[in-house]
């Protein structure tokens, strides 16, 4: 590699609150074409705006251009709105911002903001050093933006956790979603992510190979929404936002998605089209009823007024795959606190991973006890399938405590061992693979396909005019115990 040269130039450019720095570099610096080492990913796309981010191993002139088709890229991010921030070692450039202490020598890394963008629109990118393309500029290489709530379009968001080692089982279960969503032609809309993506510790060369390395084909045109997990947690700091998982994503901590700002990149919220993304920090944040996190929680569910409601993190409320929820702090207290907050405001899903497996629970409300009790907890003990028992029925918006369902996604690298069977789950599956929510009109339907492209579970939610009140199940469904009749189904009015 020929020696790193820094620009000489700078202009500099308040932008986010992690107080990056715009830069211009001075054409007569440039000594080579800059070396992509990570190529373009999308961050934090909303009805108007995105970003693109990507990293270089030497000193670029840095351009993004973009337009509607991909041979014809005829606007641009201005150069010095174009944010950098360089490897800690780095000389000569002492005001802009450095990456983590993991950071590989050498290294800048580069995050431009498209903006004033029509809503629910595809737009094509190409990165370039001055005029030289590094990448881009054809039909994988876009950004589309989100969509207005309605009239709302079919939505498709790819759900996975616990991905991290880089192994054949994550390779699989992706290669498993892709032809899924080629089969039907829906493609994604967003890609979330249920934290541990960077085994073992988290450092920069794990995020690379694990995650970067892995996923770049999708994350080129899918915006990645994120959570932290303990293993994230042992080179980052949730508390303080720093360390190689937040140089890594652009999250929205002023609201810039939607939602409450909470001043922090580890818990924040976003809209996506009818839907109100929850992400928490349950790695490291404080879990008390009134600390920050839940002090935030209970000011951005009181201002939501979005038709779907869907929380994630990394630590389950309800599992008993290879962690168990009865006896781990950092569970227990996310069912204890956070549980009963969301279903004060009416949340329809709870997405987590950390525990390896697969599981997902029937329709319940206030199952907060420890250890974790059924009886008198779940609204709905049926399979949830259309085909099956039937759908899990909802009154259309939000209200308290309807019913929510619980699913983890710890599966992204394959199965291990397990305690045993939760008693408030339908399903639990120990295998490798993934989960797709699609939402069309008023149905969210949630599949979980193996690392081999077999769908093993299947529910649909529906959320539709008035469901008449239940009385939560003295004697339900057991996963330990043989089956009984399931409980009679609600009635449903029709939309007023």
């Amino acid at each position: 590699m020929a020696p790193l040269r820094d620009p000489p130039d700078l202009m500099v450019r308040a932008h986010s609150p992690l107080l990056v720095l715009g830069l211009v570099f001075s054409l007569s610096e440039l000594f080579a074409q800059g070396e992509l080492i990570r190529d373009p990913y999308i961050q934090l796309t909303t009805r108007s705006s995105g970003i693109v981010a990507w990293r270089t191993s030497k000193s670029i002139t840095p351009a993004v251009r973009y337009g509607t088709v991909p041979d014809n890229l005829d606007q641009a991010v201005p150069a010095e709105q174009i944010v950098i921030r360089v490897s800690p070692e780095m000389k000569g450039l002492p005001e802009v911002p450095r990456l983590g202490q993991t950071t590989p020598e050498g290294i800048y890394q580069f995050e431009a903001e498209l903006s004033g963008l029509a809503v629910d629109s595809k737009f094509y990118y190409g990165i370039f050093d001055e005029d030289t393309l590094l990448a881009g500029g054809e039909e994988a290489y876009f950004l589309r933006t989100q969509p207005q709530v309605k009239p709302g379009r079919p939505l498709r968001f790819w759900v996975v956790g616990d991905t991290g080692d880089g192994g054949m089982i994550q390779r699989n279960g992706y290669e498993a979603m892709k032809a899924y969503v080629a089969a039907d032609g829906r493609p994604l809309d967003a890609f979330l992510h249920l934290g541990d993506m960077a085994y073992d510790d988290g450092i920069d060369s794990m995020f690379q190979s694990n995650f970067f390395d892995v996923y770049a084909g999708t994350i080129c045109n899918t915006g990645t929404w994120t959570t932290m997990g303990n293993h994230e947690g042992h080179t980052s700091d949730g508390t303080l936002g720093t360390g190689p998982y937040y140089d890594a994503f652009v999250l929205p901590a002023n609201g810039e998605a939607g939602g409450t700002p909470s001043g922090s990149e580890a818990y924040y919220s976003f809209d996506f089209g009818p839907i109100h993304f929850v992400c928490l920090n349950s790695h490291d944040e404080a879990r008390g009823v009134a600390d920050r996190m839940a002090t935030w929680l209970r000011r951005d569910l009181a201002e939501n007024n979005s038709e779907w409601l869907i929380a994630f993190w990394h630590h389950p409320p309800y599992s008993k795959g290879s962690h168990h929820s009865d006896i781990e702090d950092q569970l227990v207290e996310m069912r204890e606190v956070m549980m009963p907050i969301l279903e004060d405001h009416g949340v329809d899903m709870v997405l987590a991973g950390h525990s390896h497996i697969y599981e997902r629970s029937m329709l319940l409300d206030s199952a907060y006890a420890t250890p974790t009790d059924p009886v008198g907890v779940i609204l709905d003990d049926g399979d949830g399938n259309a085909a099956g028992d039937g759908s899990y029925l909802k009154s259309a918006h939000l209200h308290p405590h309807g019913g929510t369902v619980a699913v983890v996604a710890g599966h992204g690298h394959g199965s291990d061992f397990s305690f045993g069977l939760s008693p408030v789950h339908r399903i639990s599956l120990k295998e490798g693979g993934s989960v797709i929510m699609d939402l069309e009109g008023d149905t969210m339907k949630v599949t979980m396909l193996n690392e081999e492209g077999v769908v093993r579970d299947e529910f649909q939610l529906i959320k539709r005019g008035e469901v008449a009140p239940r009385v939560p199940l003295g004697d339900p469904w057991n996963p330990l115990g043989p089956a009984i009749v399931p409980s009679e189904r609600p009635s449903v009015s029709e939309a007023r």
